[in-house]
């Protein structure tokens, strides 16, 4: 039987971001595929050591203390894991650059293993960008540019990234992030959807994503108080946790737009949401392959975003939404107003960005990659 290990530091079913989402979609996908998928991932208080979820073989080592102790016994406990399965598995698939990658790099060199780290992010808040700035992160660093068999860029700044630390460029492969485009597609009218949330009337745009630094929310919130004074029914839902809630919250307050925001927190199913909207932002600093963005765009949104990371090529260049400097707060004001008021290019946009994720980023295409390089690896 085809089977794989995947290492990570946090998975379902507790509340994850946008890299673990994806180490999820792509174990579903495989195990639907007829692979045997263990993950090993750290273990938290209230979780099992073993679980079985959604036919997944779930590890959590035995981890003690805290910081540098902590990570040290979760490398420790995850070896004698992957020693214990050593005769079911050849792959060992980490997701990010951090101790799950140590660890199976580890691993790999001692129990003949092959092993693929696929880095989540470029700029400030990336994976290579994070480990220069400790000796510990470079330490990590030169250990997998050594050991590591293939890295996953998931766009040009991450493979370019990848380049500038030394990374040999054919143990790089070019993989973007994937997703199930028709289980995001509206299930009822966009009105129907607005009334059952209490949205009727208002223009909705939606942000998905951690409340942190890397995201630039205050400057969404200015150019929405800006904005506002052009097209007072924007209403902006803001879906997800972070260390920035209270600043955010006090900034609406202060901006005098607290009635036009809400902070909704975690949300398990984001396509009420979604199917409600009538604009997708993210104004963030960095990022990847961004999760909440391919949903959106699977939803029919039209999307306004930053041109970081992989955004530039996710929207087509611009063909099938709106790219803005980051920070800038009167481009992303005037786009709020322009787009609130404009319901028809919202329409066009919308169904650009529909068409453009279905044939590039749905991932019958790109599972079949991952599937192609195990079997790459594999046979070496």
């Amino acid at each position: 039987m085809k089977s794989v290990v995947m290492l990570v530091n946090e998975f379902p079913p507790i509340p994850t971001g946008g890299a673990e989402r994806q180490a999820e979609r792509l174990a579903l996908y495989l195990k639907n595929s007829g692979w045997r998928v263990w993950v090993i991932t750290r273990r938290l208080a209230g979780l099992p050591a073993r679980e079985n979820y959604l036919g997944l073989e779930i590890i959590r080592p035995l981890t003690i203390g805290a910081g540098k102790i902590k990570t040290i016994t979760f490398i420790l406990g995850t070896l004698l894991e992957l020693w214990k399965l050593r005769s079911q598995y050849k792959i060992l698939h980490a997701h990010l650059a951090y101790g799950p990658a140590f660890a199976a790099i580890i691993a790999a060199q001692f129990l003949g293993k092959r092993v693929i780290v696929k880095l989540g992010n470029s700029g400030e808040f990336g994976d290579v960008q994070g480990s220069t700035r400790t000796l510990r992160g470079r330490i990590r660093l030169a250990v997998l540019r050594q050991w590591t068999d293939m890295f996953i860029a998931l766009d040009d700044s991450i493979y370019s990234e990848m380049l500038s630390v030394g990374i040999n460029s054919a143990r790089i492969r070019r993989i973007s992030n994937g997703i199930d485009v028709k289980s995001f597609m509206p299930s009822q009218p966009r009105n129907e959807s607005k009334n059952k949330l209490g949205l009727t009337h208002k223009t909705v745009l939606v942000f998905i994503g951690r409340l942190s630094a890397q995201k630039s929310l205050p400057t969404l919130l200015e150019a929405l108080k800006i904005a506002l004074s052009n097209h007072p029914s924007l209403h902006l839902l803001l879906i997800g946790s972070g260390p920035d809630r209270q600043a955010l919250q006090e900034q609406a307050q202060r901006l005098g737009i607290e009635n036009h925001v809400q902070f909704l927190g975690n949300q398990a199913d984001v396509r009420p949401y979604l199917n409600a909207a009538d604009l997708f932002v993210l104004p963030s600093k960095s990022e990847g392959i961004s999760n909440a963005l391919l949903e959106a765009m699977s939803a029919g949104l039209a999307c306004i975003v930053t041109t970081v990371g992989g955004n530039f090529d996710i929207l087509d260049q611009g063909r099938c939404g709106v790219l803005l400097p980051p920070g800038d707060v009167s481009a992303w004001s005037q786009a709020l107003a322009e787009m609130g008021n404009d319901p028809k290019k919202r329409q066009l946009l919308g169904e650009a960005a529909q068409k453009h994720v279905l044939s590039h980023f749905d991932f019958s295409a790109v599972g079949a990659l991952y599937q192609d390089l195990y079997a790459e690896l594999s046979a070496t």
